[in-house]
């Protein structure tokens, strides 16, 4: 299997580009792959495409015969995972977490994640010198370059 990142997918007359696709095979430099090469297509909830992410592009794949969809929500600062797998021409929930608990899926692959760990933010830094703290010793801070 192989795992792109917005690759063009060809069904027909129409043309995806889902966020995530994994296909059994390399495209091998192609522009485009036939949708019968996927195995599982994913989509990004975003709040201007909502209605696609979510009703729109779940629909079209399955008609399309995608034996996995993978739906990843990272609005509202709750990032949150679904795996769906295609029974009798819709999509059956297989999988879900959100953040703070594992999403694991055994199906079409092995993979494991917490959502929480898909945004991209850095913890904050904790220091404990009080004297750094608001309110502390008056005296400077040095920065990286020293006093000088």
């Amino acid at each position: 299997m192989w795992l792109y990142h917005e690759v063009n997918i060809v069904s027909g007359d129409d043309l995806f580009i889902p966020d995530i696709a994994v296909l059994r095979s390399s495209g091998r430099g192609q522009v485009a792959m036939d949708i019968a090469e996927a195995v599982l297509l994913g989509e990004i909830v975003s709040p201007g495409n909502r209605r696609k992410d979510v009703i729109d592009r779940p629909r079209e794949y399955a008609v399309a015969g995608v034996p996995f969809f993978l739906r990843v929500d990272l609005r509202n600062r709750v990032p949150a995972m679904a795996l769906y797998e295609l029974i009798d021409g819709e999509y059956r929930p297989l999988a879900a977490a959100a953040a703070g608990s594992t999403f694991s899926m055994r199906q079409p692959f092995e993979f494991s994640v917490d959502p929480a760990d898909l945004l991209d933010e850095e913890a904050p830094v904790e220091d404990d010198d009080e004297s750094l703290v608001e309110g502390g010793d008056d005296s400077p801070v040095e920065g990286p370059g020293g006093g000088n």
